[in-house]
């Protein structure tokens, strides 16, 4: 009687054992890679994977329907565990059918089950097939920092689809030169200015705006030739901006480099220092600068660290956080409350790494 019941748990214990291995050995001839195992899936989409052979190929889903789906296109990188590239699957399906929640299906070769996974579906509101909606959208930072893409509804796929991204330019070193803002500056230089409550004048986005406390034009410099004179004319503050328009500049390749500029001070006033400091076109900037002025009216060349401005934050409380992968602007401004009577030249400004 012992010897039986040994010899039947022997037979159990290898019977289980073998339909183990079939399994294994089913589950490594195939898999069902879309949709993931518990991902969330929405509107059409495809079902599809790989298996090493079928004559047919079926997705049967939890109410015990089954649907076959095409079989035999081209997977190379199967090749290797199959000894041929046919294997494909796949089946183009309304997840909203399913309604929203946890659902399971699987995937059967000629009958016999040999993937299974679990995923959910969020159908919207409107049911199964949603009929006469538009809507759009933009994703900021996506899919890297600076980048942007738009997303529009598309009835067919009942779903958002990627309709464009918008990529920051490659920013090169130069910002200005011979008084003059590189192309890549391409909303050129204007001026910001406290009588304006902060706003723009003189060129950029207020072309037609006078300024009242800053001027700034080309000028023929004897040692230089044409260089950016910046004159303030009241005691209130401003400060010269060379822009971009968005998404502004990708300048993330000097960032264990420098930015470099030139300054001649034709008149001092009263300032003993000169800020400058980056802007992005997500609200971040470096905060402004302080740099040490030469007041003995020759040129002077700067080299401002990145690693410095990046972790700069100014008596306002303004810096730190400065993306260079949208680079707005670069701007220069005497020290507030010292403005007065000052003028100075700006010369060969840009980045180095």
């Amino acid at each position: 009687m012992t010897i039986k019941l040994k010899g039947a748990l022997i037979s159990a214990m290898l019977a289980v054992a073998f339909m183990g291995q079939t399994q294994v050995a089913l589950a490594q001839q195939g898999r069902i890679e879309n949709p993931a195992e518990g991902s969330t899936q929405s509107g059409i989409g495809l079902i599809s994977g790989w298996r090493c052979d079928a004559d047919v190929l079926e997705i049967e889903f939890e109410d015990g329907s089954r649907s076959v789906a095409a079989y035999g296109t081209a997977r190379a990188d199967t090749e290797a565990a199959c000894g041929d590239s046919d294997n494909g699957f796949g089946l183009l399906y309304n997840f909203n059918l399913l309604g929203s929640g946890q659902h399971t299906i699987a995937a059967l070769a000629d009958g016999e089950q040999f993937r299974e996974i679990t995923f959910n579906v969020v159908r919207p509101s409107t049911g199964e097939f949603a009929t006469g909606l538009e809507a759009q959208v933009t994703v900021q930072d996506f899919p890297q920092d600076g980048h942007s893409v738009t997303l529009a509804w598309n009835q067919a796929q009942q779903n958002f689809v990627i309709t464009g991204e918008s990529i920051p330019a490659t920013g090169g070193a130069d910002v200005l030169q011979d008084g003059a803002a590189a192309a890549q500056y391409d909303a050129g230089i204007f001026a910001f200015d406290q009588a304006l409550n902060y706003g723009a004048c003189g060129g950029g986005p207020a072309p037609e705006t006078g300024c009242e406390s800053i001027a700034f034009e080309i000028v023929d410099d004897a040692d230089r030739g044409p260089v950016l004179e910046v004159s303030y004319l009241t005691d209130q503050f401003a400060g010269i901006v060379i822009d971009s328009n968005e998404p502004g500049l990708d300048m993330s390749a000097y960032e264990t480099g420098a930015l470099n500029f030139d300054i001649k001070v034709v008149s001092a006033g009263s300032n003993t220092t000169y800020k400058v400091k980056l802007d992005d076109h997500n609200g971040g900037s470096t905060g402004e600068f302080d740099v040490a002025t030469d007041n003995s009216g020759g040129w002077s060349t700067y080299s401002v660290n990145m690693s410095d401005l990046l972790v700069n934050v100014d008596g306002n409380g303004v810096g730190g956080n400065m993306s260079l992968n949208t680079v707005k602007a670069v701007v220069f401004m005497a020290t507030f409350g010292q403005v007065q009577d000052v003028v100075f030249r700006l010369d060969n400004v840009y980045f180095s790494q």
